[in-house]
């Protein structure tokens, strides 16, 4: 009886209980799940064309929602290249030419290190909680799923890459499954795939992310997560200019 009704009304979710009807909590839920306070995570990413494929792994360390920090461990070419996020400020480091250079506001949405993901994505520079507003949608099935569509909107204060986002997240356990991205003209730009919820210190997270760009089919980056703490702490001088150059 209790998945029929989850199927025909999508209004219940365990873990959001009496606020599973309030599209702003579904975010807030995401984020602090798939974000927490900080963490520490171990990364491989896929960059597919139709002419090259390469593998990256990398380090990521968060803090809050204004420290970054991402290194790449592997391949031999690209090791130690690093990128930083203090606030609005962001920088790259390239230990084989021992160069450091700012990444401007205007280059959040530039491609990292030849990805479909953007500095933006990979910094977690913006909150979808804070920055957006959240509303409901119709639900939707979508390949034989059911899902809770939310309409996310950026607010007019908001300094973010991308005016609306539309979540799919799965009615079960209130976790997005899919994000839409739309350009200022209304355009669907790119697609974010996630699956394979895994827990890590009782988080709940998708490890597989897959991001589409609409305008080229024949491109793809997989992101798998291997690992994630959210147990962990930095040191005061983790994120800062002169450990981005030391390491």
């Amino acid at each position: 009886m209790f998945k029929k009704f989850l199927r025909r009304d999508f209004v219940f979710c365990l873990a959001l209980g009496a606020n599973a009807n309030n599209a702003e909590e579904w975010s807030k839920y995401a984020e602090k799940q798939m974000r927490g306070d900080q963490s520490h995570s171990e990364i491989m990413m896929t960059i597919k064309t139709p002419n090259w494929e390469r593998t990256l792994e990398i380090e990521s360390d968060v803090e809050g929602k204004n420290l970054a920090l991402s290194t790449i461990t592997s391949p031999a070419k690209e090791k130690g290249i690093r990128t930083l996020r203090i606030e609005n400020n962001m920088w790259n480091y390239f230990p084989k030419l021992k160069r450091k250079v700012a990444v401007s506001s205007s280059m959040l949405l530039a491609s990292w290190m030849g990805s479909d993901f953007t500095n933006d994505d990979i910094l977690k520079a913006s909150s979808m909680a804070e920055d957006y507003n959240h509303k409901f949608l119709p639900n939707q099935k979508k390949e034989g799923q059911d899902f809770r569509v939310i309409e996310n909107s950026a607010k007019s204060e908001a300094k973010v890459m991308w005016p609306r986002i539309i979540t799919y997240a799965s009615p079960v356990d209130c976790l997005p499954r899919q994000y839409h991205y739309f350009d200022k003209q209304g355009n669907i730009k790119r697609i974010l795939y996630l699956d394979t919820i895994k827990t890590f210190d009782g988080h709940k997270v998708p490890t597989n992310w897959v991001m589409q760009p609409q305008d080229d089919m024949n491109k793809k980056t997989t992101i798998v997560y291997k690992k994630m703490s959210f147990k962990t702490s930095f040191q005061p001088t983790h994120f800062t200019q002169k450990n981005l150059t030391d390491y």
